[in-house]
């Protein structure tokens, strides 16, 4: 998006140039001389460094996709060469914890639940004569 903040006035404000500057003018380079717009002559330059920007940044960028590529490809050597049994067995939920974790080793030792047992309670005069509607919850053991 920044950079089209910066292209774009800058290729508004050259196009205005070359519109507003079509007479022809004598133009010289070292010992070489031709005539020329000055407009046309900001356009050629502005595409021809526009050009080399656009095919530096391409090869650092052609260079970091192969680098990627590679470290990707020498990824899947690795886990293909690891044998299945070395791998720890993961419970779901802590994919994302370390082997050696203390988290893990916790999680994973079944730690015993004691739930207190639910109080009797002795039902009201009035329900004993209806009939009970509702379920009773389970009990654990």
């Amino acid at each position: 998006m920044i950079r089209l903040f910066i292209t774009l006035p800058v290729t508004v404000a050259l196009i205005i140039f070359a519109a507003c500057n079509q007479a022809p003018v004598e133009l010289s380079w070292l010992q070489w001389k031709w005539t020329s717009s000055p407009g046309v002559l900001a356009l050629l330059v502005a595409a021809l460094f526009y050009a080399t920007g656009s095919a530096s940044v391409w090869v650092v960028v052609l260079r970091q996709i192969r680098r990627a590529r590679r470290a990707e490809q020498e990824l899947r050597t690795l886990r293909a060469s690891l044998p299945e049994t070395d791998a720890p067995a993961r419970l779901p939920g802590l994919t994302s914890a370390p082997a050696n974790s203390p988290m893990l080793k916790a999680y994973a030792t079944p730690q015993p639940v004691e739930t207190p047992p639910a109080p009797e309670v002795a039902p009201a005069p009035e329900a004993a004569a209806q009939p009970a509607t509702l379920p009773r919850p389970p009990e654990h053991s």
